[in-house]
């Protein structure tokens, strides 16, 4: 313990001399050290949002909107990456192997994230032993960096598959001239209650439904149940629906059913024993929604 708290002693010194711009050879090497375990870190969260890119990513083949794949970048960006990695394998485009490198990556990064400091402050307090800091964290950053380029070559099948601009996206986060924060979406629950449902004009040729939860906020239908409505509710471009008059609100009702298959599944309205029944074809073909008794 007193090896522990001696090497962050030198931190603290390292810090006092630069501030006093008088460093010897051994303050170099400590600085060194730092600067070897920065790359390290920055090259592990890269990766980390890189499987996250790969989960959101994936979801291109059903057809989403560019509001779901927002909703979708948030909800991920808040998971463990032990939460991620479980979903990583779900996409099913890693083979064994790679899955065991996925392992491995997760193990070292956890160390380097809680343990790193703890568990070599005897080599970082001892001055002939820091050069051994220097050879591991060089070590993790060149396996890092093969984990990195994985994630490339899988994320551009994905990119070549699904048409993404990939260039534009990015000329358009640079033009911002900082980085935009994620854009927030409420958390849907297991059961909601809707206060109204009506079919909306959204575009010249496109009816959609909007339902408006309790809280006030509207939705639509995605892929799996209800995405968030972030545009703007115009009155006149709202439309009556059939059957549904007297059935507000709607108790416990649940905006992410279990489905079969994306598109194709039922919202239960509870009463009348009413359901809208969402349905695609397939994912190029446009979708069909309907209330039936």
């Amino acid at each position: 313990m007193e090896v522990y708290y001696l090497a962050f002693a030198n931190t603290w010194s390292l810090e006092t001399k630069l501030k006093e711009k008088v460093m010897t050879e051994q303050d170099y090497i400590v600085r060194e050290i730092f600067a070897y375990y920065g790359s390290t870190m920055y090259m592990a969260q890269t990766i980390e949002k890189g499987f996250m890119n790969l989960v959101v990513t994936s979801h291109h083949k059903y057809k989403i909107t560019k509001t779901r794949y927002d909703e979708i970048l948030y909800e991920k960006a808040s998971l463990t990456f032990g939460q991620l990695k479980r979903e990583i394998k779900d996409i099913n485009i890693f083979s064994e192997e790679e899955l065991l490198m996925i392992d491995k990556f997760h193990e070292i990064r956890d160390f380097l994230a809680h343990s790193f400091w703890w568990d070599r402050s005897v080599e970082f307090y001892d001055e002939t032993q820091q050069h051994k800091l220097l050879i591991e964290l060089d070590e993790m950053k060149v396996f890092f960096e093969t984990i990195n380029d994985l994630i490339n070559e899988k994320m551009q099948l994905f990119i070549d598959r699904n048409g993404i601009d990939i260039e534009t996206i990015y000329n358009e986060l640079i033009s911002q001239g900082k980085t935009i924060p994620l854009e927030k979406f409420r958390k849907l629950n297991k059961n909601e209650q809707v206060v109204e449902l009506f079919a909306y004009k959204n575009t010249e040729n496109s009816v959609i439904p909007i339902f408006k939860l309790e809280d006030g906020t509207f939705w639509t239908l995605c892929e799996v149940g209800l995405t968030q409505y972030k545009f703007e509710i115009i009155e006149v471009n709202k439309l009556k629906l059939k059957k549904i008059d007297d059935i507000f609100p709607i108790n416990q009702f649940n905006p992410r059913p279990k489905i079969e298959n994306h598109w194709n599944y039922e919202l239960d309205l509870k009463k009348k024993g009413l359901k809208m029944v969402v349905e695609k074809e397939n994912v190029d073909s446009p979708m069909k929604w309907s209330i039936k008794a």
